[in-house]
């Protein structure tokens, strides 16, 4: 079973998605959560945003697993463009919570503040993480799609192949 390297690399990052955010969720301790009402719709953000990436990067990497099995010659260009748009969905979704990390750990006191601080801090390394694999996505659609293209196109010459 040969994985394409695009799937490879995706899914070593995937991996660092998943501690991270597991990481995020264990920074999140209820005690901290439950001392200040006013933050608790923000509370819901970073878990419902956790929960949705745990989910993807889960079925993410089955769906690498199924698509290695058909071989390296498989065509990406669907895959691709799924994970560039879910990658962009995570990318979305983890810069709000930064934005939330930031402003709780600025409004509250020392100690909970430092946690909120190294939340924004894990939600940027998610942010970062989702950035390669969407860059990752796009360079093999443009390569399969738009430089190959052009390969197709140069080796006929006004309808006769051209060698």
């Amino acid at each position: 079973m040969a994985f394409p390297s695009q799937l490879l690399i995706s899914m070593g990052v995937k991996v660092a998605i998943v501690i991270l955010t597991i990481v995020t969720l264990i920074l999140l301790d209820p005690a901290y959560v439950t001392a200040y009402i006013s933050i608790n719709y923000e509370i819901v953000i970073i878990y419902l945003v956790s929960a949705l990436t745990l989910l993807y990067c889960i079925v993410s990497v089955l769906m690498s697993f199924l698509l290695a099995k058909r071989g390296e010659d498989t065509p990406l260009t669907n895959c691709a463009f799924s994970e560039i748009i879910f990658a962009t969905g995570g990318i979305m979704g983890w810069l709000i919570i930064i934005g939330i990390g930031g402003t709780i750990s600025q409004r509250t006191i020392i100690e909970t503040g430092e946690r909120f601080g190294w939340i924004g801090a894990m939600a940027g390394l998610n942010v970062g993480c989702f950035l390669i694999i969407a860059a990752i996505f796009a360079a093999n659609v443009v390569s399969e799609k738009i430089l190959q293209r052009q390969s197709r196109l140069q080796k006929y010459d006004r309808g006769v192949y051209v060698q």
